[in-house]
């Protein structure tokens, strides 16, 4: 085992005082062991293994939980947050009941560039975008199991901390806010997925600090130029999410009525990329597309006819690789897409 990732070990035989260092206990063929480490030397290892998948984490002391809370509690007070989305969102006011001694809230980035599929339909086949957050779980699992790896053989525990995330990222400096209030990481732009935990290890270092928005929006007002629905307001970073593409578009199956007329504004499969294709910032990114799966035309007429998740193949469900919940939604997007881009040939 590296120098650098344990202090000491020290056998039961020796009759040795316990180190005062948190300490995991096991077994060898010389007999049991208590061994401790190094807090310095935890913090280090969970950098250099997010660091191999170009990850990044930040840490911030439990005791901001309350102010991580409030980011969407006040907006609920101040009127400023639409009841459909706090509804949707309510859980981001939790606190650590899976986790009751957590010490430390750590808050990771990860790359994840927007992902291309292609559906085949009466002879062609069509492209369709999918962003970075539809498909994270890979991602977040992974980060997941970077943390057990480290902090668990150190004596630790790591559970999931579903809580505003943007705000953690922003906070804790991981990232800072664009204008279209989406969050932007240095080196992965806004294509990347943020995921949060809660651990009982000290963490040392505590990266909070007041939220900061990206000095390239200071003079830049694409992103609300683009926008087709008027989400992104010139006075406030706060976007009106409850008018938000991705949002409507979660709400329920299908669009408003004002939403279906304009066929154009859909831009992917899910969810909504086009403050994030004109942005300057987001520019490096663009051109790292994932590439996807391809859907047969009879399996794209499935999906198009609404055909029940559980009525479709294990093979379909597995191209598909989103949650089941989410099916529902991609429908009116795939439609629209497949129309607007038929029209063009």
């Amino acid at each position: 085992m590296s120098a650098i990732w344990w202090q000491s070990i020290r056998y039961h035989r020796h009759r040795r005082s316990i180190p005062a260092a948190p300490v995991c206990r096991g077994r060898d063929r010389w007999g049991e062991y208590e061994m401790s480490y190094d807090q310095n030397a935890i913090a280090h290892k969970i950098q250099e293994e997010m660091e191999r998948f170009g990850y990044q984490a930040r840490t911030v002391s439990i005791t901001h939980l309350p102010e991580v809370q409030e980011a969407v509690g006040g907006l609920v007070r101040q009127g400023l947050l639409d009841e459909r989305l706090y509804e949707n969102w309510h859980f981001y006011l939790d606190s650590n009941k899976n986790l009751p001694e957590a010490k430390t809230i750590v808050i990771v980035a990860m790359p994840h560039p927007i992902t291309r599929v292609w559906f085949e339909y009466e002879g062609s086949a069509y492209p369709a975008d999918i962003p970075p957050d539809y498909l994270a779980q890979k991602a977040e699992s992974r980060a997941e199991a970077i943390l057990n790896s480290v902090l668990k053989t150190a004596g630790y525990r790591v559970a999931r901390a579903h809580l505003a995330l943007k705000t953690l990222a922003v906070r804790s400096g991981l990232a800072e806010y664009g204008r279209n209030n989406i969050t932007y990481v240095p080196g992965m732009g806004s294509f990347c997925t943020l995921v949060a935990f809660y651990t009982d290890w000290l963490g040392e270092e505590d990266n909070w600090r007041e939220t900061k928005a990206m000095k390239a929006c200071r003079d830049c007002r694409l992103c609300l130029q683009s926008c087709p629905t008027g989400s992104i307001s010139d006075d406030r970073f706060l976007i009106h999410a409850e008018n938000c593409l991705g949002f409507l578009q979660e709400t329920k199956p299908g669009f408003p009525y004002w939403v279906q007329l304009q066929p154009d504004w859909q831009n992917a499969l899910m969810g909504c990329m086009r403050c994030q294709f004109v942005c300057p910032v987001d520019k490096p990114y663009l051109a790292k597309i994932e590439e996807g799966p391809s859907f047969s035309e009879e399996e794209t007429i499935l999906i198009q006819n609404k055909t029940p998740w559980e009525g479709l193949s294990p093979e379909l469900r597995h191209k598909l690789r989103i949650p089941g919940g989410l099916y529902p939604y991609m429908v009116p997007n795939l439609r629209a897409r497949i129309e607007k881009q038929s029209k063009q040939e």
